[in-house]
C-alpha cells in the first residue's frame, strides 16, 4: 500500500447572501471533486501542482451546484432540528414525561436537557439494534429466491455509509446502510433484494435487470422513490 501525499489549505468565499468555508486537499490526482461535509464545509480535491486561480475559476464555475447543495443542506438541518424519519414517517421531537427515551409511531420521545447530539446518538443506538432485526428478518424471507446461488447465506453487517445503500462483500458478507431504517420498508426490501441479485449476478447488465425484474417487477419505480427519499433522510 503506498501513502498518499496531501497538502490541505482553508478559506472562506461569499456563495450567494452567505459565507462558505472551503477545505482544499492538494493530492495525487488528475482531476478536481467537489462535496460537502456533514458540517456544511466544502470539500475540493485538487491536483498537486493547481493555482489559486484555477481553483477559484473551478468553484465559481459550479456556484449554482453549491447554492443548490447549501439549501439542501440548511433544509437538512432545520428538519433534523424538528423531527426525524423512522420507517418512512416522518416523526416529531417530543419532550418525555417519563425522562426517559422512546420511540412511539407518533414520537420520538426525550429528556427534557438532552442536547441535539444526544438525541441523534441515542436514535442512532435504536436504529442500529432495530436494523439488526428487520433485515435480517428481510434478507431470510427473500432467501429461497437465491439460495441456489451461494453455498450460505451472506452474514449481516449494519453500517453507516455515505454513498452506497448497500454492498455484497466476496467473504460473505452483505453490509446495509443504517439509513435504510428512515425509509419505507419497500425501500429497505429494494436494496436487500439489489445486493442479494449480485450473488448470481456481481455487474448491472442484463442478467441483473431481468433477475431484479422478476424478483420486484416495479424495481425501478422503487429506485426513483429511493432518491427522492434520500433528499430527507440523516446519514
Amino acid at each position: 500500500m503506498t501513502t498518499r501525499a496531501s497538502r490541505k489549505q482553508e478559506f472562506v468565499l461569499p456563495l450567494g447572501n452567505d459565507e462558505i468555508r472551503i477545505i482544499v486537499s492538494a493530492q495525487r490526482r488528475k482531476s478536481m471533486r467537489l462535496a460537502l461535509t456533514k458540517e456544511g464545509d466544502v470539500d475540493l480535491r485538487i491536483p498537486l501542482g493547481c493555482s489559486k486561480q484555477e481553483v477559484l475559476t473551478f468553484v465559481r464555475k459550479h456556484e449554482d451546484w453549491l447554492l443548490r447543495q447549501r439549501h439542501e443542506f440548511h433544509q437538512h438541518n432545520r428538519q433534523q432540528q424538528s423531527g426525524v424519519y423512522v420507517r418512512g414517517r416522518e416523526l416529531p421531537w417530543e419532550i418525555s414525561a417519563l425522562d426517559e427515551f422512546l420511540v412511539t409511531d407518533h414520537a420520538v420521545w426525550v429528556p427534557a436537557d438532552w442536547s441535539q447530539a444526544e438525541r441523534e446518538s441515542a436514535l442512532d443506538q435504536w436504529l442500529r439494534a432495530e436494523a439488526k432485526t428487520e433485515y435480517r428478518l428481510m434478507i431470510e424471507r427473500w432467501w429461497p429466491a437465491f439460495a441456489d446461488f451461494a453455498e450460505q447465506r451472506p452474514t449481516l453487517r449494519v453500517k453507516k455509509m455515505r454513498s452506497r445503500w448497500g454492498s455484497l462483500s466476496q467473504k460473505g458478507y452483505i453490509n446495509l446502510n443504517l439509513a435504510l431504517m428512515q425509509m419505507p420498508e419497500a425501500l429497505m426490501e429494494l436494496v436487500v433484494v439489489h445486493e442479494l441479485c449480485h450473488l448470481k449476478h456481481f455487474d448491472h447488465g442484463p442478467g441483473f435487470k431481468r433477475l431484479m425484474t422478476a424478483c420486484l417487477p416495479d424495481w425501478r419505480q422503487r429506485e426513483n422513490e429511493l432518491k427522492a427519499f434520500s433528499r430527507l433522510i440523516r446519514y
